[in-house]
């Protein structure tokens, strides 16, 4: 049993690795790259599942030896996934990645660290500003109402 469905399923689940990578390559930065790729892995998957199918829609199991035209699917699906993996890290060394949208984010933490330390400093200035001008010393007032002798005989007593 297992040398009739073997060979059919290890193809049909390389090919399933194949479209599972694509697929989640396809919704990275370079997503536009994965299309085709997809595409292509999708036309490998169908005659592999549609042997699949017929093997196991058959109800005798007649075992024979396998040819190399046999193992031709198989092949097939590992020289495909060795693709894409290949193609993945070729890509992530050749395509380089966007650095605008972590400039911005960089750039955003600075400012709020900016404002946040403008925030503490301009905080600090007023609260100083409030304590020198809030603690100032009594001083005589200055009245023209009354004359000089008139106010030192108060201050005397």
């Amino acid at each position: 049993m297992i040398e009739t469905y073997g060979l059919p399923l290890v193809c049909l689940l390389l090919n399933f690795l194949a479209f599972a990578a694509c697929l989640r390559f396809l919704f990275s930065r370079q997503g536009a790259y994965w299309v085709v790729p997809l595409i292509v892995t999708l036309f490998l998957l169908w005659p592999n599942a549609i042997n699949l199918y017929t093997i196991a829609s058959v109800g005798t199991t007649i075992v024979k030896a396998y040819t190399y035209m046999d193992f031709q699917p198989l092949l097939l699906a590992l020289f495909w996934y060795a693709m894409i993996v290949t193609f993945h890290f070729a890509l992530k060394k050749t395509v380089k990645v966007n650095h605008n949208i972590e400039q911005v984010r960089k750039n955003l933490y600075e400012a709020r660290y900016q404002k946040k330390a403008e925030r503490i400093t301009l905080e600090r200035k007023q609260k100083r500003q409030r304590t020198y001008y809030g603690n100032t010393p009594a001083r005589k007032p200055v009245l023209l109402a009354y004359s000089g002798e008139w106010t030192d005989l108060f201050d005397r007593s």
